[in-house]
């Protein structure tokens, strides 16, 4: 094909048109064959069937991402079963076990939201890089504790402080991170699968674990954690994101960024409410966790093995729930979603309440698993794209700081009251009471139910501009990382 002449000082000739005159000049051929570099969202060139079903694959970093948090939730859960089995062990008291569980727990209710300061003021992925790597130290310490028999109560219970800590400051920066991995088109589906990878590692994790206690090797949980938390900062590390850059502001003090954030929140009525509605189920649903073993034992009399059937219901049900949203609707599904979802957690709970019936209650757990998922992913996804990009990180500090931080206040709550008057009414009454909300909000705030993550309304408060697509464009301000040492990921709050 010839390329346009440059114009020369001849006359024109008469036929000749004015504008082939004006043309610009050759332009070096390396310059116009040159290959775009790949950003963020390239698709794969060997994208096939699977990516046609999960768009949010066809991201090689998005997919870097998803191994590097699957490898942390297996490690988590292998050194969350060893850590309990080995409590068990030193003191024979489920009440010191649950204590460990409320200290891991104690970081989150206070240092969220300054973890969200965090992760808009420094670079996530080495925020998050450093933390893996801080908590890879803490599993070796108790793995070598456990080898050489010398553990203590004590011991365990400031690692486990120090692990909360770790993940406190971890969360916001992992759920924000997301956004910048994938197109905001299949943000949704990306959350989805974070899900899924999250509650299949829920089955695998504890069953590894447990044949490697049941061989006599109860560090091995510890060890594993931490050479996977090892693996997952190096992933971290190596991710080629764009590093965090101001985006037309100045650095404002610490406390400036914290109430710049929860004046955004407070300023959007629906944004606030989806941060608020999230208190709901930490306070009336999940304490569930705590009274399956209460179900197995005393009301179903089924056993420790029947123990294991309830958890692995509410796994599968959230596993199938999670690959069905990130392969049905990759854009991460709607408010009415959210709310038909958190309703569908408020009746399979009260269901499962008063069940005698294993196979009942392990179809209500099953679609409790499901209705979790379809929840806490669609919500999450609505934050992601409802904030702008410099807020996202305080944003999402204060969602976990409702969603998750509540959730020792709720089973201390509903602990105390099942000394009364049994389980069973306790989870009843905390089904029926989310339900009713769940309801109100639907009434009071009817721009839920129309939320969409694709619509331009539902990217920030009235008169906002959408979020950027653009990695870059979405990155909030920053400072030089402070040596700081993150599936959700945290995943989102099923996971508490």
């Amino acid at each position: 094909m010839p390329t346009p002449s440059c114009p020369t000082s001849r006359p024109q000739a008469s036929g000749r048109s004015r504008s082939s005159a004006t043309r610009s000049p050759r332009v070096p051929r390396s310059a116009t064959t040159r290959t775009p570099e790949p950003s963020a969202t390239s698709p794969d060139p060997a994208a096939g069937t699977v990516i046609g079903r999960f768009p949010a694959l066809a991201s090689p970093i998005y997919r870097r991402l998803l191994l590097g948090n699957t490898l942390a939730t297996l490690g988590a859960f292998m050194q969350a079963t060893a850590q309990g089995w080995l409590v068990l062990q030193l003191t024979n008291s489920p009440g010191l076990l649950g204590l460990i569980g409320a200290i891991s727990g104690l970081p989150t209710l206070f240092l969220a939201v300054l973890a969200g300061v965090l992760a808009d003021r420094l670079d996530r992925r080495r925020l998050l890089a450093w933390s893996y790597g801080a908590a890879a130290l803490l599993s070796a310490i108790l793995a070598v504790l456990t080898f050489t028999e010398a553990v203590a109560y004590w011991h365990v219970a400031v690692i486990a402080l120090a692990g909360g800590v770790l993940l406190t400051i971890q969360m916001p920066a992992s759920q924000a991170i997301v956004s910048t991995a994938v197109d905001r088109a299949v943000l949704g589906g990306a959350i989805a699968l974070n899900s899924a990878q999250y509650n299949l590692m829920r089955i695998v994790g504890p069953s590894l674990a447990g044949l490697a206690i049941a061989a006599g090797g109860l560090a091995f949980g510890f060890v594993a954690n931490a050479v996977a938390l090892v693996v997952v900062a190096v992933i971290f590390i190596r991710l080629p994101l764009p590093p965090t850059r101001a985006l037309g502001r100045l650095q404002a003090a610490l406390w400036g960024d914290l109430r710049d954030g929860v004046r955004h929140v407070a300023a959007d009525r629906v944004l606030s409410t989806l941060v608020l509605l999230a208190a709901a189920p930490a306070l009336f649903i999940l304490n569930y966790l705590v009274f399956l073993p209460v179900y197995a034992r005393d009301i179903l009399a089924i056993g420790a093995p029947g123990l294991g059937l309830l958890t692995s219901s509410i796994g599968i049900g959230a596993l199938t729930g999670a690959l069905l949203v990130a392969s049905r609707r990759p854009q991460g599904g709607s408010g009415k979603l959210a709310l038909v979802g958190l309703a569908s957690m408020s009746i399979s709970l009260a269901t499962f309440a008063v069940s005698t019936s294993v196979p009942l209650s392990c179809v209500a757990l099953a679609i409790l698993g499901a209705s979790q998922v379809a929840y806490y992913s669609t919500t999450n996804t609505l934050l992601q794209v409802r904030v702008p990009g410099r807020l996202r990180g305080r944003v999402h500090s204060l969602y976990v700081l409702f969603s998750i931080g509540l959730i020792p206040l709720g089973n201390v709550v509903a602990g105390a009251l099942a000394e009364r008057v049994t389980v069973p009414p306790v989870l009843a009454v905390g089904g029926a009471a989310t339900l009713a909300i769940v309801v109100v909000a639907a009434i009071v705030r009817p721009e839920i139910r129309h939320l969409q993550p694709g619509l331009p309304g539902t990217s920030g408060a009235s008169g906002a501009a959408p979020a950027a697509a653009d990695p870059a464009a979405i990155e909030p301000s920053a400072v030089a990382p402070a040596g700081l040492a993150t599936g959700d990921v945290t995943e989102p709050p099923l996971e508490a």
